[in-house]
């Protein structure tokens, strides 16, 4: 039976379909082998088996697992990114739209921890060599677009509120930094006989509150004149 053109069409969108979410499929079921085991200890034949692959099949979504890794990092990005983006208010004061910048960075923890963990905590090495060209340099453009946000809203507090902010893409890189660390130590279920039951959303912002008044020139001022 010969297809007409529209039935082509169909059965070639079906098929597109059906490999995306093969793929995604694919992804899901690495990630939780990268996050139980480590990248480095996890193989294809690994990823085959928890897919319930032909190890042959996997090769025909993936070309090693480096570019499987890679995929879920660019993925991940991408939805911390839009979900950044989304929180921003431009007619807000810029040290309340970092403060809540923060909390949105918490609420995607909380939301997505897989995600989180993947990007954050576990161990990854450079993928220079191993990644596609095209692919880190959306990777790299995603990570700065969300670092500049921080770097942007820094330097209009700067003008707001008189901070000494000489160079803000570096005190964006260390508030990232803090924040992140901020998230992790305490959320990690070891630590709980020590560091108690915190509300680690309330000190996530109260973290970038007592960053922000840090770089206030009159607190600069006090500390100098003591």
């Amino acid at each position: 039976m010969v297809m007409s053109p529209s039935q082509r069409s169909r059965t070639s969108g079906r098929r597109q379909r059906e490999r995306a979410a093969r793929a995604q499929d694919i992804l899901v079921a690495a990630r939780k082998l990268f996050l139980a085991n480590g990248i480095a200890a996890t193989t294809m034949d690994d990823v085959a088996r928890a897919c319930d692959l032909a190890k042959g099949t996997l090769y025909l979504y993936f070309a090693s697992k480096d570019q499987i890794a890679f995929e879920l990092l660019l993925q991940d990005t991408d939805a911390l990114l839009a979900a950044l983006r989304d929180s921003v208010d431009p007619a807000a004061p810029a040290a309340v739209q970092l403060e809540r910048l923060a909390a949105t960075y918490y609420r995607f923890y909380i939301a997505q921890p897989e995600s989180f963990r993947f990007m954050f905590v576990i161990p990854h090495e450079s993928y220079a060599g191993r990644a596609g060209d095209e692919s880190l340099v959306r990777w790299a453009e995603a990570g700065r677009a969300a670092l500049g946000l921080i770097a942007g809203l820094l330097e209009r507090a700067a003008a707001e509120d008189g901070l000494d902010v000489p160079d803000p893409w570096s005190a964006a890189v260390a508030m990232w930094s803090a924040i992140t660390g901020v998230i992790v130590i305490p959320s990690q279920e070891v630590r709980r006989p020590f560091i108690g039951n915190v509300d680690v959303e309330r000190l996530v912002v109260e973290t970038v509150r007592r960053l922000v008044r840090g770089m206030s020139l009159d607190e600069a001022k006090g500390r100098s004149v003591t």
